[in-house]
């Protein structure tokens, strides 16, 4: 990232520091690191606030935009400079990843309320997470995913199942296996997972794999680890997957979409939204919804004994949404008419 804004002449400024967060406290290993943690966290980011207004003091900053909601050094240095903050919100942070704001939740919302200080979200509920919703100063700007496209990808219509996304407690894979473990015990045929994604949550996993052997879905899952290719995934999947919990907006349903490849949803949290958004738009669902492991392992079941041509009109559909709704020039857009308005009212 250094690198490749650098070549566009941007200037990069590097420094160490840590979200505005507590450290975890699940693993034995973790409560007696905590205090430890914390005020070495604490010191890092003193430390980072104090060089990014000493490097910023003198240049004549207009806005400070703080790419994340975690992140609060934007915001301080903001303050003494006397210019615009914009927090980026893209996370529920305690619902989805189990963060716990430094030094209570109400302190974050104090910041937004603050004179001189914006916000975009990625997601109307995450709007309403963070109180924002009646707030004049927030702006709810759907994630850039592609660019433009003016040909519509043949649909993906193979031989397997794909799960997409780190392998965490948030995204939702043992839903997923659950829904396998079913079809199983009922005999119902369904066609083999692939699951793409990094390892994030080490006992986590190894509970999955666990499950795995215990099921006998040895045969039926494979892990494919972290791919640089998963756009081709998309393109050869049968059907994507999405069984996160609570879902920030999730990048991958969208990507997805935009391969023409048929998406099965977990209706919740931004993942709801957006087939919300879908269908308002076209009048019908743009995936298929479900709730439960149950409602899940009838989905691919049925997914699996269908034909492309009885979702050909949903993916198609699909495209159209995503191909409007989160283009990166609709988001670039949005988000400089939006610095222009915020430098227009000072």
């Amino acid at each position: 990232m250094y690198d490749e804004l650098c070549s566009m002449g941007i200037t990069c400024f590097i420094t160490n520091f840590r979200p505005n967060i507590y450290p975890k406290w699940l693993s034995l290993k973790e409560k007696a690191l905590f205090l430890p943690r914390l005020m070495v966290w604490r010191f890092l980011n003193y430390r980072a606030r104090r060089a990014l207004l000493k490097r910023l003091q003198h240049e004549g900053v207009a806005l400070i935009h703080t790419n994340v909601g975690v992140v609060d050094l934007g915001f301080w240095v903001s303050r003494r400079l006397g210019v615009p903050h914009l927090y980026h919100i893209r996370e529920y942070a305690d619902r989805d990843f189990g963060m716990h704001y430094y030094p209570r939740k109400a302190c974050f919302r104090k910041q937004l309320k603050a004179d001189n200080s914006f916000s975009i979200c990625i997601t109307r509920d995450i709007q309403r997470h963070h109180g924002q919703t009646d707030s004049p100063r927030s702006r709810v700007i759907y994630d850039g995913i592609r660019p433009t496209m003016t040909t519509r990808p043949a649909m993906a219509w193979g031989d397997y199942f794909l799960f997409a996304g780190r392998i965490e407690t948030t995204k939702g894979l043992d839903i997923l296996l659950d829904a396998y473990a079913i079809c199983q015990q009922k005999g119902w045929e369904v066609l083999p997972l692939k699951v793409a994604g990094r390892i994030s949550e080490a006992d986590y996993s190894e509970r999955i794999h666990q499950f795995v052997t215990k099921q006998q879905l040895d045969h039926q899952v494979t892990f494919l680890g972290e791919r640089s290719d998963i756009n081709t995934l998309f393109s050869e999947a049968r059907a994507l997957v999405v069984p996160s919990r609570y879902e920030g907006f999730g990048l991958c349903m969208p990507e997805a979409m935009f391969s023409c490849s048929l998406v099965l949803a977990h209706d919740t949290a931004g993942t709801h939204e957006q087939l919300e958004n879908g269908l308002r738009m076209t009048n019908t669902d743009i995936a298929l919804r479900f709730t439960t492991a149950e409602q899940l392992a009838l989905l691919l079941a049925e997914v699996t004994r269908s034909s492309a041509e009885k979702y050909a009109n949903m993916v198609n559909n699909a495209f159209n949404v995503v191909n409007q709704l989160y283009t990166s020039e609709a988001h670039v857009s949005q988000v400089y008419d939006y610095y222009q308005d915020i430098l227009s009212t000072r």
